[in-house]
């Protein structure tokens, strides 16, 4: 296994600048934090994200099957969040992945295959629900002595096809002779829109390429950027369940971000800010790296907690904190949240009446008029819960409509992972110059 070392650059600097809209409000004799946007570090390279649903009746259980090696993930049930990135001359739409590092897309005309029979097409006419590709050739052309790209994920999916070279161009910052991958094979299962991937991880995960896995890394997109001096090297994500709300007279909207060089115009909780270091590939036993270099954003909790739900007399009263820690990744390309099973089981029995595990979904419903309990992950000194929206999904129902999907599921073989279900409570600051992570509370909404 080949290694790199990441040469770090400029080291982000927190640090709250006095303004009078930040003093605390005094009300009843005690400090009250304000919660506001962080002015001073807001960045100039902000890129709205859309978010897009995919069917989840239409998934095959297939998709449930896990693995303990560190593959790139891609979001395996029902929730993707892309931008539009400038490929050369043409605009292409991509989801946005923290699960992985190449940059991909499909080169119109391409080949879909299936592994399994597609409920969306009963006359077997294949489909991998990808939007317009790539047409023409990369202006840098292919890169010559590589071995084909090839990807394979969690959830059954692949691409397969060769790299190039082109600028790519994403909020105003351009990574010049970017390395990215055109795929003309693949068995996918897409939003409808989207045809391809920004892969926002570390170089490391690059050499990570077909069977035999010793490919030289190289830089990925995000990595290019940062490099050139162009921004710092950092970036935040800010993901929203619900788009275009609307900021109640804020002048801020509702909406999902992703920001290069700084945080994006969200409204935050500034008492809650924790920091957390980004951990090694070796973090995680089971993938038998030898290696402390950083591949994914692995990070360690200081704890799990869950309380009682609903409004009665012992709401907000504690059920466990599992101080155990574990090393979990932050990804935007997972809707769920994957947790140990012994954990995750106490969860499913604080819903009241208990979550149940529905067999033809693979996976744990509640009653979707369910009391739902309080779960919060602990970072530093913040605990950042769960809205009751992210842990029982009232948009991903079974066939009947009164079962929702619990937005944590359990495992019991790494990676584990904080997804889609964490990330909408919570602006997340993958900062790579100082090797950490930061999350401030989002404003409920």
């Amino acid at each position: 296994m080949k290694n790199s070392v990441i040469s770090t650059l400029l080291a982000l600097v927190w640090i709250s600048v006095a303004d009078p809209t930040s003093r605390p409000l005094e009300r009843d004799g005690l400090a009250t934090p304000r919660r506001v946007m962080s002015r001073e570090s807001r960045s100039s390279h902000v890129i709205p994200m859309r978010k897009h649903l995919v069917s989840s009746s239409a998934l095959h259980p297939a998709v449930l099957r896990r693995t303990t090696t560190p593959v790139n993930l891609k979001n395996m049930y029902d929730v993707y969040y892309s931008i539009d990135i400038q490929v050369g001359n043409q605009t292409v739409s991509v989801s946005v992945d923290t699960g992985s590092s190449d940059t991909w897309m499909v080169q119109d005309p391409y080949e879909c295959v299936s592994f399994w029979f597609d409920p969306r097409n009963p006359d077997g006419t294949r489909d991998c629900g990808l939007g317009t590709g790539f047409n023409g050739s990369l202006s840098g052309g292919i890169v010559p002595g590589l071995p084909p790209f090839y990807r394979a994920y969690v959830d059954g999916t692949f691409v397969r096809g060769f790299y190039g070279v082109d600028d790519v161009t994403i909020g105003g910052i351009t990574a010049r002779g970017q390395r990215l991958a055109l795929v003309n094979l693949t068995y996918w299962y897409g939003d409808g829109q989207t045809s391809g991937l920004l892969g926002m991880a570390y170089p490391y995960l690059t050499s990570l390429d077909g069977a035999e896995q010793n490919q030289p890394p190289y830089d990925p997109v995000f990595t290019t950027m940062w490099k050139s001096g162009a921004i710092d090297p950092v970036f935040s994500i800010a993901l929203s369940r619900n788009e275009d709300q609307g900021g109640g007279g804020s002048g801020l909207q509702k909406e999902s971000y992703l920001a290069l060089g700084g945080l994006p115009p969200v409204e935050i909780d500034e008492s809650t800010w924790a920091s957390t270091a980004i951990h090694g590939m070796n973090s995680v036993p089971q993938w038998g790296f030898e290696t402390d270099e950083r591949g994914m954003y692995i990070i360690k909790p200081e704890a799990f907690v869950l309380e009682k739900g609903g409004s009665g007399p012992d709401a907000g009263e504690e059920i466990l904190k599992n101080t155990t820690q574990i090393p979990i990744l932050i990804d935007v390309g997972a809707t769920l949240s994957y947790l140990p099973k012994g954990l995750v089981n106490q969860l499913y029995a604080a819903f009241d009446p208990p979550a149940q595990y529905l067999s033809s979904r693979g996976l744990f419903y509640a009653l979707c008029n369910s009391t739902v309990p309080r779960f919060g992950v602990q970072i530093g000194a913040s605990t950042f819960y769960m809205a009751p929206e992210d842990l029982l999904r009232q948009t991903a129902r079974d066939p009947t409509g009164e079962w929702c999907r619990v937005g944590v599921t359990d495992t019991d073989s790494p990676p584990h992972v904080l997804g889609v279900s964490f990330l909408t409570n919570v602006v997340a600051v993958f900062d790579v110059g100082k090797s950490e992570m930061r999350f401030a509370a989002r404003e409920h909404y």
